[in-house]
């Protein structure tokens, strides 16, 4: 039996590249085999502070456990767990992908079953701050979502003024709309910034105004009846649960009427073994799911994908590319503009053994603050 011996996890600091005095907080996982094989993963968005302490106590159960077995190690982690969000077993079954790969030689695609070579991507940016850095204003945002444009990028999503207001967002969303969307699909994330649903729905008449591809989590919270209510009033596809965990109740949202698209994340929805659960269920339901952020497993999950549509490349700063990125590659592999191709607007999928990427170990440590062991 390939047995799982020992886990690694290694949490390291670094400073953003938009914020010089800020520090950020990554973890990387290195899951070993009884037949000399490692499975890697660095996440690269969830929380660290509050996902590590999942992490540790779910690699507890993998040890000893044969780590072709995702399925059984994935519905255990579930049910230990259930009383917790449970982002921290994403990056464990990621890693278990990585290795499940490198042991029979081939990508986590292959594994999963490819649908799609190319990955069509868009861009989504940072969010800015009214008259401060590269996107103060409504012009700015415009400048970039040209520039993204020029260089080949098939469609732009914002994040909005981080201190704004909802005419701040219809603002600079008509700007954008404006100087691209003859030429590129455009989309809104508020992130819930809206406080209202009347602001909601004020900026999804909007929406519908400028030909909006979709608009993404407007308003707190994540109530079905508000949800389908915005839905029934605004014809542009409304796209939520990338805050609701769980794939019960994303699907039960779905049910409910409360979204036209679905979102999962590798990283949050407990790894590469939940986003398929997600995107295979609401397959089922005829509705599309679009895979959150951009990393190597999201690349893997949207090439194994029908029901998708775009590639997250984000988060893009113009002036400081992406900033909370740490650069833990050491193949060469990239989540900025230059990573996609003028040509036909699209990303690549890794084609090498697991994850099909070489992380940059002698950074990793160099920037270590803490690694603990997990081992039988």
């Amino acid at each position: 039996m390939p047995a799982i011996t020992r886990v690694t996890i290694t949490e390291f600091e670094f400073a953003p590249g938009d914020d010089p005095g800020r520090t950020l907080r990554k973890f990387a996982v290195d899951i070993d085999s009884a037949d000399g094989l490692t499975g890697s993963y660095v996440a690269l968005w969830s929380a660290p502070p509050l996902a590590v302490l999942q992490v540790k106590d779910m690699a507890k159960q993998l040890i000893g456990r044969d780590y072709r077995d995702r399925e059984r190690l994935w519905d255990a982690a579930s049910r230990s767990h259930a009383k917790d969000d449970r982002i921290g077993y994403g990056a464990l079954d990621i890693a278990l992908w990585d290795l499940a790969g490198k042991a029979v030689g081939e990508p986590v695609w292959a594994l999963l079953g490819r649908c799609r070579t190319r990955l069509p991507a868009y861009v989504s940016t940072v969010g800015g701050r009214k008259g401060s850095g590269s996107l103060g204003s409504p012009a700015a945002y415009a400048d970039f979502a040209e520039a993204c444009v020029a260089r080949g990028a098939l469609a732009y999503k914002f994040h909005g003024l981080s201190d704004g207001t909802v005419r701040d967002e219809i603002d600079v969303l008509r700007a954008v709309a404006d100087r691209v969307g003859d030429r590129a699909d455009i989309m809104t994330d508020p992130g819930k910034r809206l406080a209202t649903y009347a602001d909601a729905l004020r900026l999804g008449r909007v929406c519908d105004e400028v030909g909006a591809y979709w608009w993404e989590d407007p308003v707190r919270g994540d109530s079905p009846t508000s949800h389908r209510m915005l839905r029934e009033r605004v014809k542009t596809p409304l796209l939520i649960t990338e805050f609701v965990r769980s794939l019960e109740l994303r699907i039960a949202i779905a049910l409910e009427g409360g979204t036209d698209l679905l979102r999962a994340d590798p990283e949050l929805d407990m790894g590469i073994t939940g986003v398929m659960k997600t995107a295979h269920a609401a397959e089922a339901l005829g509705l599309d799911c679009e895979v959150h952020a951009g990393g190597p497993a999201q690349r893997h999950c949207m090439a194994s994908i029908r029901n998708t549509n775009y590639y997250e490349l984000g988060l893009i700063d113009p002036e400081f590319g992406n900033p909370v990125m740490p650069p833990v590659y050491g193949d060469g592999y990239v989540e900025d503009l230059t990573a996609i191709d003028p040509a036909d607007g699209c990303v690549e999928v890794p084609d090498g053994p697991g994850l099909g990427v070489e992380y940059d170990r002698d950074w990793i440590v160099g920037h270590a603050v803490d690694s603990v062991i997990i081992s039988g």
